[in-house]
This record gives structure tokens, sequence and C-alpha cells, in this order.
């Protein structure tokens, strides 16, 4: 009785055994693990880790579709505002751009988070499409760099909470909420470059500088005093180039800050978000 029993397990061993060689996953899918959850619930493949993908049922298949996992994804508060206004995530649109939005830590001028829990950066489509070709511009020049976003989309209200906070010779650094600023309506940018080891490019000043030291119109005079390099010089250069070339514009006194469009096309076209 006994032989039989154990006849009974080496067979049934024998069997599952053949039965995930036969079906097991191929090494090289195995061991594409994706680097962000945003590339495992939208990229072209999902990982799976199935030892018996083609014994699923149909049913079983389309609960792994890139649709149904999106619809599980968990989204902050502010993140279901933002996309109920129609505002993209940069990643869905160009995974590789670095984002670090200062305004959700306490890494800003004003020492709050203000974001609460959001990590992603929206923004209008066209707009994520035209930061998107500045990326590809930067990576095919220098393809060890890459741009990070500082700021997005910046709903009116956290705008106004900004305007409130400053004091009277700040609050030009900042738009006043009554008139609006394109970052409220997600079409402008805080960008810098970073190397591939995530070391931020030094551009004379730190992002949300108060000073003539962080004005794009100041460079020259500030190079003639001794107070911003060359190099820094160049590399504000570099940033700008990559950017306009992409239909981005400047404005004279932040060099971090670029618009995607006019503040008149966009409020003709596009609702403020508040």
């Amino acid at each position: 009785m006994l032989k039989r029993y154990t006849i009974l397990a080496f067979v049934v061993i024998a069997a599952e055994a053949l039965m995930i060689f036969l079906f097991r996953t191929p090494w090289k899918d195995v061991a594409r693990v994706p680097r962000t959850f945003e590339e495992m619930a939208f990229g072209e493949k999902t990982f799976s880790a199935s030892f018996l993908p083609g014994l699923l049922s149909s049913a079983e298949k389309k609960k792994n579709t890139p649709e149904v996992v999106s619809a599980r994804i968990k989204y902050t508060r502010l993140e279901e505002k933002l996309i109920s206004w129609g505002l993209v995530n940069i990643k869905h649109i160009d995974s590789s751009i670095v984002v670090d939005l200062r305004y959700a830590s306490e890494n800003n001028f004003l020492h709050k988070n203000l974001y609460g829990n959001l990590k992603n950066c929206y923004l209008q489509k066209d707009i994520a499409e035209k930061l998107a070709n500045a990326q590809a511009n930067l990576k095919k020049k220098y393809p060890f760099y890459s741009l990070i976003i500082y700021d997005g989309v910046r709903p009116l209200s956290i705008q106004q909470t900004m305007w409130d906070e400053l004091g009277a010779s700040e609050k030009k650094y900042v738009s006043d909420p009554q008139i609006g600023s394109l970052h409220n309506f997600g079409c402008a940018v805080d960008v810098s470059i970073v190397n591939e080891d995530g070391w931020e490019m030094d551009m004379g000043t730190p992002y949300d500088y108060f000073g003539e030291l962080a004005h794009p119109v100041a460079e020259q005079r500030m190079i003639r005093e001794g107070k911003l390099s060359w190099r820094q010089y160049e590399n504000r250069k570099l940033l700008r180039e990559v950017m306009t070339a992409s239909g981005f514009t400047i404005i004279t006194t932040e060099w971090w800050h670029f618009n995607g469009t006019s503040l008149k096309n966009a409020a003709a076209k596009i609702k403020i978000v508040e």
C-alpha cells in the first residue's frame, strides 16, 4: 500500500513539473519588472508572474488589461479633480521626464506642503506634448540629461494661498489670483535639467529663488559682476534652447518658468482650474 502511494506521489510531482516546463513564462518576460506603476498599468505589455499564461480564461485575461488596471488606480482627491478637468499626467506622455513637485513637499519657499499626496504632474495635453518634444530634443543632444519638473498645473485656490503668504515686495514672483496664472490653466511648467544620477544642473540659484540672480533679463550684468558664472549661464541657455524650440516662451524674472501659450489664449479656450 505504501509503495502504491509513493509511486502515485512521484507521478503527480512529475506531471506538475511537466506542466510548469511546458507553460513556463520565458525568462526574458519574467525578468522584465516595470520600473514604475504607470509603466505596469499603461505600458504596451503588463508583467505576468503566472507559470500557466496559456491556461488563463479570456475573462481572467480581461482583468489585467491596461484599461481595467487603470480603473483600479487610486488617485488622490486633487488628482481626481485635475483629471475631471481634462488634464493629463506627464508620465503618460513621456515617462522619462523626472517629476519632483516642490509644492507637494516642504521643500519650497513657503516650507509648506500645498498639494498633499500628489506626486504626478498634470498639464493640458498639448502642453504635455510640447514638453515631451523638449525632452526628446534634450535627449538627442545629451542622452544622459533629462528635464525635471518642479511644478505644472496649480489650482487657483493654492495660488491664493501663496499670494496671501507673501509680503508686498515678493508678490511680483506670484501672479495675482484675481488675474490668474498660466499655471492655473495647466499651461505653464517650472523645469530644470538633471543628469542620469539625478543631480541637478547648476543654474546659479535654486528653484524659487527670489532675487535678480534668477532673472534671465539680468544675466549679462550678473556675469559682469561675478555673481553668475559662464557655466551657469550656458546651463540656463541649454534649458531655454530645448524649451523654446518646442514652442515655450520665457519670462524675465524666473529662469525655470516656461509658458506653453499666452494667458489670453488660455482664458479664451480653457476653464481655469479652481
